[in-house]
C-alpha cells in the first residue's frame, strides 16, 4: 500500500461517498475506485459496504480508518520537520471564508498576511459553510471561517463571536424602524438563499416555533444579486450582521434587527481534527482569527 491509497480511503470514509470524495480531491471517480480497490486487495478484506446512497465502513474498515489517520499524521509531521524554515515560514496556505466574511475581511487579511508571512502564499476559497466543512474534511483547505458550525469528531471549532440577524428591505416592517418581530414576516415576499444556508435554516426554525408562515418567493445564493432584488423592491431578505456591511452603497434600504425572538448566528474558525497543522498554517489561522475579530467586532458567546 502507499500514502495515496490511504488518502483516498480516508476521504471516501469521511465523506461517505466516492462521488463527493472524487469532486473534493479532484480525482476521477474510476481512479479513486481503483485506488481503494487496490488497498482492499492488499489488505485482503472489504473496507466498505456499497449501496445506492453511498458507502458505509465495514467493522474492519472502521478499525483500519483509525490506523490510516495515524499513518497520515506521522507522514505529515515528518514533512513538517523538513519544510519548516527556522527563520522564515514559507509555503502555501489555503483558507476558506463564506462570501459575506470574505467580502469584509479579505483585503485586511491579505495585507497582514503579506506583512507577517512575506515568504508564504495565500489562497482563499469562498463558499457557503456546508461546502467549506466538506473541504476541511477532505483536506482541500487548511482552515475556514464559517457560520453556524456543528461540533463533530471530524472538526475542531474555535468560536469567534455571535452576530444578530436583520430584516433588509426598501421599507421598514411596522412602526419601529430599528427592530422587528419575526411575526412581521408573515406573508411578506422574501428573497432568501437556498435551504442549505445556516441563516435560512435558523429563520425557518424560528418561524415554525412562532407559527409564522414564510413566503419565500425567490431563492438566490449570490449575495450581491440577492441585495439587487431587494433594492428593486422584489421583497425583503434576512441577513447576518456581517452581511449588512456589504449592502449596496447609495441605496436607502431599511435595516431592522430581529428582536422577538432575538436571532443570532455563531461564527467559528474550523480546522480538521484528523490533521496536524504546520507552523505556517497555525500562524495563518491565528492571524485570520485576530483579523476577523478586529474587522467585525462581534459580541462574545
Amino acid at each position: 500500500m502507499d500514502l495515496k491509497q490511504l488518502q483516498c480511503f480516508v476521504r471516501v470514509a469521511e465523506l461517505g461517498s466516492f462521488a463527493k470524495a472524487s469532486e473534493l480531491l479532484n480525482v476521477a471517480q474510476p481512479t479513486l475506485s481503483r485506488q481503494v480497490r487496490a488497498l482492499e486487495l492488499e489488505l485482503k478484506t472489504s473496507l466498505f459496504h456499497r449501496n445506492g446512497r453511498g458507502v458505509l465502513l465495514t467493522p474492519l474498515g472502521a478499525r483500519f480508518l483509525e490506523q490510516a489517520h495515524g499513518v497520515l499524521h506521522a507522514a505529515e509531521a515528518s514533512l513538517q520537520v523538513l519544510q519548516v524554515n527556522e527563520r522564515r515560514l514559507a509555503g502555501r496556505v489555503v483558507c476558506g471564508m463564506t462570501p459575506s466574511v470574505g467580502q469584509g475581511m479579505v483585503l485586511e487579511y491579505a495585507r497582514r498576511f503579506r506583512e507577517r508571512l512575506p515568504d508564504a502564499t495565500l489562497s482563499v476559497s469562498s463558499h457557503m459553510s456546508t461546502a467549506l466543512h466538506d473541504q476541511i474534511r477532505a483536506s482541500k483547505i487548511d482552515f475556514a471561517i464559517v457560520h453556524g458550525s456543528t461540533a463533530s469528531a471530524a472538526v475542531e471549532i474555535t468560536p469567534l463571536g455571535r452576530q444578530s440577524l436583520f430584516v433588509i428591505g426598501t421599507r421598514p416592517l411596522g412602526a419601529d424602524k430599528k427592530s422587528v418581530s419575526i411575526r412581521a414576516l408573515a406573508k411578506i415576499p422574501l428573497v432568501m438563499p437556498t435551504e442549505s444556508y445556516a441563516v435560512r435554516k435558523m429563520l425557518e426554525l424560528a418561524a415554525n416555533k412562532a407559527g409564522v408562515s414564510l413566503n419565500i418567493r425567490f431563492e438566490v445564493d449570490v449575495m450581491d444579486a440577492m441585495y439587487a432584488l431587494v433594492s428593486d423592491g422584489i421583497g425583503h431578505t434576512i441577513s447576518t450582521q456581517i452581511a449588512t456591511l456589504s449592502l449596496p452603497k447609495g441605496k436607502a434600504l431599511s435595516v431592522q434587527k430581529i428582536i422577538s425572538p432575538a436571532l443570532s448566528s455563531e461564527v467559528s474558525l474550523v480546522t480538521s481534527s484528523h490533521r496536524v497543522m504546520t507552523p505556517l498554517q497555525q500562524h495563518a489561522a491565528e492571524l485570520a482569527k485576530v483579523t476577523f475579530q478586529d474587522v467585525f467586532k462581534l459580541g462574545g458567546r
